[in-house]
């Protein structure tokens, strides 16, 4: 990818992956978007050489939101693992039953709403870490970032940074290992077994565009017992196409 000439290249490159970024740190679209505005609104107020001119302005940006969200998240976790078994694993293993409204008698919905059932229950785990936890995790497994170029991005030193990331990684096997199909065949939580109770609780809505959902099964390669390949084999939310040209009409 060619490097940007103007602000308004930049963020056409970069917005889809911010936008992606944000979601997975705060599991809501709507919250993602938010902070996504947030992030552009600033961008236009920046010195357009200075950041152009920078040796990573992606990474700028992507900084710029990692340290926005790690300050407005705060330090309490969205929910609990334990909140999040009371609503998905407080009851029995149900069919699929296409009369659901959230199926629409369509079966072609089924392939949709599993997809989406696996990427926000895997996203709502992630939920369950403190907001500067689960940064690590992202930033590092997600996006691909060193402890010490996260760190320095975060402005907190390696040693603490890496203590962090090894406490996400633990907490987060600790709970999946278990019980995610994903995660081992033999595990009894299942996302054809447990679509029918997320529809039914409004954990889970059909999303407003299937564009981001693969064509190959939601269970296909087998099981992922290393959880970053896990997270990383989810299918990026993308943002809705007014949503993205809004945003570039201010650069």
């Amino acid at each position: 990818m060619s490097r940007p000439q103007t602000v308004r290249e930049l963020l056409s490159q970069e917005l889809p992956n911010l936008y992606a970024f944000a979601y997975q740190m705060c599991g809501s679209r709507k919250d993602a978007l938010r902070f996504t505005d947030e992030l552009a609104t600033a961008t236009y107020k920046l010195d357009d050489v200075k950041l152009l001119n920078d040796g990573d302005p992606a990474r700028t940006l992507l900084g710029m939101m990692a340290r926005n969200m790690e300050e407005s998240l705060g330090r309490r976790s969205e929910h609990s693992f334990e909140s999040l078994d009371n609503i998905l694993r407080s009851d029995i293993t149900r069919p699929i039953d296409l009369s659901n409204v959230g199926l629409a008698d369509n079966p072609t919905s089924v392939h949709l709403m599993l997809w989406e059932l696996k990427r926000t229950c895997l996203t709502s785990v992630l939920g369950c870490l403190p907001p500067g936890v689960r940064l690590s995790f992202v930033l590092t497994d997600l996006v691909g970032l060193s402890p010490a170029e996260a760190a320095e991005m975060l402005g907190i030193k390696e040693s603490a940074y890496r203590v962090r990331l090894t406490r996400a990684r633990k907490r987060i096997e600790d709970y999946l290992a278990p019980r995610c199909f994903h995660v081992d065949r033999e595990n009894p939580c299942t996302c054809t077994g447990r679509l029918m109770i997320a529809l039914d609780a409004g954990f889970v809505k059909p999303p407003t565009s299937n564009d981001d959902i693969p064509h190959e099964p939601h269970d296909a390669g087998g099981p992922q017992r290393d959880v970053g390949s896990l997270y990383r084999g989810l299918p990026k939310v993308m943002m809705a196409s007014e949503h993205f040209e809004r945003m570039l009409a201010g650069a």
